[in-house]
């Protein structure tokens, strides 16, 4: 493959710099030299900001993994409370009572607290000296209590199983102290930091912590104390503890939206790699990145730009040749997008303009032709009527040649021909006005069949009717629908010359019907489509060319419509379209009785 000469390259060169796809990619590399430069800048902060982000995403799953631990733990307290009930349920005493029994076995499940109280939080029974039941936060689902004692206040995680004896409602509570204890049970978040404040006197006191080194009742930081009493659903602190830990603070909160407690997730700053120690080359890889991706993006805009615009281009060359049916790709919900759906839009609009317009000279044509009819019918039927008197008057004397004989009858037969077709442009042009009452189409196509089954059997031509329409009726004239079919039917069956099969087809489209005449002929060619309709073109030697202008007349006056769809070598279909009648059969029979 040969290489194009330097002077055709550098031709294309600047052809291409001068395209709008290469000023939108070279504009947009210089614009973003600044904002290159200031992104390689910002780089390790923004990596800072989204390592913030994922330690407060990760350590706000770890408290929720915390909690969920509370919610196993209410889980088996419920099951311990359940076999209490049934292994000491008993009518005679309602309030159930562990025995050292069920004590050692909760014990080794890690349940060490029993507590029996009614539906007021009495206490009827605690193997501990229980003054008070205070379920905390509802958000943690009642996992968590908060018993008060002699000397203080603590904390359980468990769950209770509520029975009814007699008309009484009770309640067992089985749990396990929240203490130091606890974490041998969660060995598998041990390597967080991970505690539970409660208020005491004195504000919120640290209660249990997954760490050895730090002291029950540490105090809450006040400006976290005071961030979560605000209202914030979290604080995230990321140089707690002079810089040693990033905590997440979370509140727990009761029933009536106060803080009750608050949970707190840490994680060591020395297990966090510090994005200042990026070498120099990570920034200049991100500063030659940037630029390339710039690049790349520059081109990918300005081809999806460009492309829809060529488009548009293309189809405004299209229209303005005539070719209405054109129609540009819609992509996407942009300006371009928009304006290529007013583009379409526009061809639609033009091509209903351009209907309108062949319709309207079709009108036109076919006034003119009634003027001519009639003015033909009042200068030439008369002459005629005279001329074939005078012929067959003298073809009746006697002494007259063979030859003059049968002369004669030629000229009676023309003129008899003339008459016809004189008659045939005045039953066109001034045709009786349209009586439209309610008629079931299947009726109309049933004459047509039955009166053209003789000619049908000697063209050879199979006829189907396709009924799919039921009880439907249309406003029509029989008549003049009967005249419309008959022509589609005569037209088709001259089409298929040796022979083929004709498909009549009545469908419901919304409020229409459609009587499709489908055959099997050679067609109709593509450049005489618009034509077929005006009165007086044809393509048969013998014809008037009033045919099909009939049948566009009769679709007129009944306000509907004709179609015709003519696939390459597939035949031809035209189609009656008629609006469906909005009145019963039996009403328009009604209405017809009483004229």
């Amino acid at each position: 493959m040969n290489a194009p000469p330097p002077e055709q390259s550098g031709r294309g060169l600047r052809r291409w710099l001068s395209s709008l796809q290469a000023k939108l990619t070279i504009a947009s590399l210089v614009i973003s030299l600044v904002p290159t430069s200031i992104a390689a800048d910002l780089t390790v902060r923004l990596v800072t900001h989204v390592v913030n982000d994922d330690v407060q995403l990760f350590l706000r799953e770890s408290s929720t993994m915390f909690l969920s631990s509370f919610r196993e733990s209410q889980s088996e307290a419920v099951g311990l409370a359940r076999f209490l009930y049934e292994q000491k349920r008993s009518p005679a005493d309602p309030v159930i009572r562990a025995d050292s029994a069920f004590l050692h076995l909760a014990q080794t499940l890690g349940y060490g607290v029993v507590v029996v109280s009614d539906r007021n939080q009495q206490i009827l029974y605690s193997n501990y000296p229980v003054r008070h039941i205070d379920p905390l936060s509802p958000e943690v689902r009642n996992t968590l209590y908060a018993l008060t004692l002699p000397d203080a206040t603590q904390v359980i995680t468990g769950g209770a199983f509520t029975y009814e004896a007699g008309d009484q409602t009770y309640q067992i509570l089985v749990g396990t102290w929240l203490d130091e204890n606890f974490i041998e049970n969660l060995q598998s978040i041990t390597t967080l930091d991970l505690r539970l404040y409660y208020r005491r006197p004195g504000g919120f006191k640290m209660i249990y912590s997954s760490r050895s080194d730090t002291a029950s009742g540490t105090p809450l930081p006040p400006e976290v104390t005071a961030a979560l009493e605000s209202g914030r659903g979290d604080v995230y602190d990321p140089a707690a503890e002079e810089g040693g830990y990033r905590v997440l603070y979370q509140p727990l909160r009761d029933d009536r939206g106060s803080m009750i407690g608050v949970m707190s997730a840490g994680l060591k700053s020395s297990e966090m790699p510090s994005v200042w120690d990026l070498p120099v080359n990570i920034l200049i890889t991100v500063f030659v990145a940037g630029l390339t991706l710039t690049g790349i993006a520059g081109v990918f805009v300005s081809r999806r730009l460009s492309r829809p615009l060529r488009a548009l281009a293309t189809g405004v060359q299209s229209i303005t040749a005539g070719d209405y049916a054109h129609r540009v790709d819609v992509t996407g919900r942009d300006e371009v997008a928009e304006l290529a759906n007013v583009f379409n839009h526009m061809a639609e609009r033009l091509a209903h303009l351009q209907k309108l317009e062949v319709d309207l000279r079709r009108r036109d044509r076919l006034s003119a032709v009634g003027e001519v009819a009639v003015g033909i019918a009042h200068e030439v039927r008369n002459p005629l009527g005279t001329i074939k008197t005078s012929a067959e008057l003298i073809r009746r004397r006697n002494g007259l040649a063979g030859a003059d004989v049968k002369l004669l009858g030629y000229v009676i037969d023309e003129v008899r021909r003339i008459d016809g077709l004189i008659e045939e442009f005045l039953s066109f042009a001034r045709p009786r006005e349209a009586v439209l009452r309610p008629l079931p189409p299947i009726r109309v196509v049933a004459r047509v069949a039955d009166f053209c089954e003789p000619e049908l059997s000697r063209h050879g031509v199979t006829l189907t009717v396709e009924d799919r329409i039921g009880d439907a009726a249309v406003e029509a004239d029989e008549d003049h629908l009967y005249q419309a079919c008959l022509n589609l039917v005569l037209n088709a069956v001259e089409a298929m010359e040796k022979g083929g099969r004709l498909t009549i087809s009545l469908d419901r489209r919304d409020d229409d019907i459609a009587i499709a005449f489908a055959d099997d002929g050679p067609g109709i060619p593509k450049e005489i489509e618009d034509k077929i309709f005006d009165p007086f073109f044809s393509t048969k030697q013998h014809g008037t060319g009033l045919g099909l202008a009939k049948v566009f007349s009769v679709m007129e006056s009944h306000h509907g419509r004709v179609e015709c769809s003519s696939p390459a070598g597939q035949g031809a279909t035209f189609t009656l379209i008629l609006p469906v009648s909005n009145r019963t059969l039996a009403n328009a029979a009604h209405d017809s009785a009483r004229r």
